[in-house]
């Protein structure tokens, strides 16, 4: 879940608790008032009632027609003790002047007359129906309820989302970044402490990874140009033992070995040199590269070394693209690919290779499960029964291919391992 919904989230369900609880507490302060302000009335009338009547004076009278109404009886001094002398309640009184029962409050009174006597006075008047003053309330509540949580969760979106925009555009200069490659300085102002703190040490963090990231491939390209020389000669040396006739057989099987050893040392050298050049953009010259061209000639290479392999090759380059690239890296590109399907083939086993005027694809049978198509693609990854690779040779290919904006992509289709490359887009 995104940051400025969680926040509006958590914001709104605390101001809704908030709103929620002040509605109750209005809701009963209102009721309170109306009864606090019509039980104030009725004691007045209550207490003029008592002082007429211990006075003996007459009493005011109770007209059917009027809302305030009262009645006096003679109670014992047994229901005085177990009453209380003052009383509020609400409850349905029948006026005949209206003909009808009515919402009343009611209060009662227990007095004591001068010859000892308890008399209990009971007034009452017409009030509001409070049943209806209840839920006319109520449901204006709940109106105005939704109405304000609404508008809270529509404020709180906005000014969060508002809030959010240093923080949004940072992620996506990220997303966009790629390291030691061409990217926009960071351009993202803004007054928030916090997200110029956060701009600061990301920019830091990116400074320091990319001194890292051209000290690494400076000592890569440096240490693998220093190391031909001297793999070249020891290889010379060994090839040179290998002339004297005294050498005896297991001592030139040993020889073969290192010779081996050698050679793969090397060509995984060479292949981390041209991968710190594609890295570092030393091949901008561009040709124009005939793929059906480029791709039958290192087959017809291909099919001298592996005929051993008994592997048929079928193709179809009718519709073949054209590539804006450099030349080396054109024949490192298709050669790569090629050898990699002649090499993880079985005895007997086939390629294909099929064009449609802009993507090119390569089909072999080998391994009976597909790829980790997560991994295939990295350095020194070697499948379960290719160990004595280099592990370079698709790296090279992804890395030609980010160069120039190729389309790559591998699937396992029918029992074929494809390789697809995409030169040009429609």
């Amino acid at each position: 879940m995104k940051l400025q919904n969680v926040i509006t989230f958590r914001l709104s369900i605390l101001k809704a608790v908030s709103i929620a609880l002040w509605a109750v507490c209005f809701y009963f302060a209102i009721i309170k008032e109306i009864n606090n302000e019509t039980d104030e009335n009725l004691t007045a009338y209550a207490e003029t009632i008592i002082t007429d009547y211990l006075a003996g004076e007459g009493m005011p009278a109770t007209d059917k027609a009027s809302d305030n109404r009262y009645h006096i009886r003679k109670v014992t001094d047994d229901y005085a003790a177990s009453h209380r002398h003052i009383r509020y309640k609400d409850m349905e009184v029948f006026f005949e002047g209206r003909d009808r029962y009515e919402p009343a409050r009611t209060i009662t009174y227990i007095f004591k007359t001068a010859d000892g006597q308890y008399r209990e006075l009971t007034v009452f008047t017409a009030t509001i129906d409070k049943d209806n003053l209840k839920r006319a309330i109520l449901y204006w509540l709940i109106v105005l309820y939704v109405v304000l949580l609404a508008g809270i969760i529509i404020v709180n979106l906005y000014t969060v989302r508002h809030s959010m925009k240093p923080l949004k555009a940072l992620l996506k200069w990220l997303d966009n970044y790629k390291l030691g490659g061409r990217n926009r300085p960071l351009s993202n102002d803004t007054n928030i402490t916090e997200f110029k703190k956060l701009n600061e040490t990301v920019k830091r963090n990116i400074e320091r990874s990319e001194r890292q990231y051209e000290q690494q491939k400076l000592f890569i390209a440096n240490a693998s140009h220093e190391m031909q020389t001297p793999l070249a000669v020891c290889a010379n040396r060994l090839e040179m033992l290998l002339d004297d006739e005294a050498l005896t057989e297991a001592q030139m099987t040993e020889i073969i070995k290192t010779l081996r050893t050698l050679k793969n040392l090397s060509a995984t050298n060479r292949s981390l040199l041209l991968l710190c050049k594609i890295d570092n953009g030393q091949f901008e010259g561009r040709t124009r590269i005939d793929i059906k061209a480029t791709t039958l000639k290192t087959l017809d290479d291909l099919k001298a070394v592996y005929e051993h392999k008994h592997i048929t090759v079928s193709t179809d380059m009718d519709a073949a693209p054209m590539a804006e690239m450099d030349e080396s890296l054109a024949g490192i590109l298709l050669g790569n690919l090629l050898k990699n399907a002649f090499i993880h083939n079985t005895a007997g086993g086939t390629i294909s290779v099929k064009t449609d005027g802009r993507t090119l694809t390569i089909a072999n049978t080998g391994a009976a499960t597909k790829l980790d198509d997560s991994k295939i693609f990295e350095r020194f990854y070697h499948s379960a029964d290719k160990k004595s690779s280099t592990g370079l040779g698709l790296s090279l290919v992804k890395a030609i291919c980010n160069l120039y904006g190729f389309g790559l992509k591998y699937s396992f289709v029918d029992g074929k391992h494809t390789f697809s490359i995409t030169f040009s887009k429609k």
